[in-house]
């Protein structure tokens, strides 16, 4: 999948950040050689249009990676390299087979020095060279597997039927193949663990596995309560949200990663469809169709917000607050501790008549920048400092 192509999406998120002095010269006596330096320049914010012009939602999704830099993928794109800076490309693959739109989860993965893309409708996983683009490694992807970026340099490829293939992400080599989890498998990764949860046929009970992703043993196993689906790791627990058969959610589950002890936490109202994250503290964010945003800590629900949208992407937490995307592409920033809406971004929506997207994916926060991807097809960088001022 070489070639150059304007870029599109986005999911990333972005470093930067400056350094701000003081506008003196230095200290009385200093000659010119021996003044300070000139002051780092301040951020500006940015927002790029990439992609060839096309009608409809063109949103991407993005990640930070390889390199300090922005990575995007979207309808027309594999992969793009972003400055963070102002947003110019470093460079651009162009996709084999054209989509109208980029899943959720489908900005580039980074794992073994290379960054990683699955274009939709190409049916394979690509290896790129972070610095130049170029391709390292290919692989077909079985029919129905998404590839899941894992510790230790590996890389999951994950079917529907359940058989696993392990690759070394730097050569694309296989590492091994067993049959873990299956149908309604969910799988993430967390520092030297792969975890995978599986619910069983009636939706009453879920498996969860710890795997060894330099082999794929199992460390240990546990079946719970519970349709449970992941939202991710901290402080040595794994963070799961308990889902009916309808997508109704009810409670915040952790387990312990350590004893596998269980814990349960019931919202006050369920959540139906819900995206959730979780903070470096432990906190649970999670918000559901109907525009709800709450924040659930080890023993109880803290605080809930209506945010008015009817659909919104997974929540991040960074620097103290909740970053989240709405369909006609603005961001949102919200108080972790008091769960107040604090700043939003104009709305960016596309044209024609799919002007708004069900594809969100989930904005990046990194280095004092928020970086994020619109219907319009832009991708935008804002000041993390000040969201009242975006």
């Amino acid at each position: 999948m070489g070639g150059a192509g304007v870029g599109l999406l986005l999911t990333g998120g972005a470093v930067g950040g400056y350094l701000h002095f003081g506008a003196g010269a230095g200290p009385p006596g200093r000659s010119a050689a021996q003044a300070d330096p000139a002051p780092a320049k301040p951020f500006v914010p940015w927002a790029v249009a990439l992609g060839e012009p096309r009608a409809g939602s063109r949103t991407g999704a993005c990640s930070w990676g390889e390199a300090a830099a922005l990575y995007c993928a979207g309808p027309g794109v594999a992969a793009a390299r972003l400055s963070p800076a102002d947003g110019s490309v470093v460079w651009s693959v162009k996709a084999a087979a054209p989509a109208t739109r980029t899943a959720a989860d489908g900005a580039p993965l980074h794992a073994g020095g290379l960054v990683l893309v699955a274009a939709p409708g190409s049916g394979t996983l690509q290896a790129l060279d972070p610095g130049t683009g170029a391709e390292r490694w290919q692989r077909k992807l079985p029919d129905g597997a998404r590839a899941v970026a894992s510790a230790g340099g590996q890389v999951l490829l994950v079917p529907p039927n359940g058989n696993v293939t392990a690759l070394d992400a730097a050569s694309g080599a296989v590492r091994w193949t067993k049959q873990l989890g299956g149908m309604g498998s969910v799988w993430w990764g967390d520092g030297a663990v792969a975890y995978v949860s599986t619910p069983d046929g009636g939706g009453g009970s879920s498996q969860l596995l710890a795997v060894d992703p330099a082999n794929g043993a199992v460390r240990w196993q546990l079946r719970t309560a519970g349709r449970l689906r992941p939202v991710g790791a901290a402080r040595g627990g794994l963070y799961l949200l308990d889902v009916d058969t309808e997508g109704k959610t009810g409670a915040v589950v952790r387990v312990d990663a350590a004893t596998q002890a269980v814990r349960r936490v019931r919202l006050s109202v369920p959540l139906f469809d819900a995206e959730a994250a979780v903070g470096a503290d432990g906190v649970v964010y999670a918000v559901g169709v109907s525009g709800a945003l709450i924040a659930v800590g080890a023993e109880r629900e803290m605080w809930r917000l209506e945010t008015g949208l009817a659909v919104a992407s997974r929540p991040v937490a960074a620097d103290g607050r909740i970053h989240l995307t709405a369909p006609d592409g603005r961001l949102l920033a919200v108080d972790c501790g008091t769960g107040r809406l604090v700043g939003q971004t104009r709305p960016r929506p596309g044209d024609g008549r799919d002007g708004f997207t069900a594809t969100l994916p989930t904005p990046v926060p990194a280095g004092g920048r928020v970086y994020g991807t619109a219907p319009d097809g832009t991708v935008f960088a804002v000041s993390a400092a000040d969201p009242t001022g975006w």
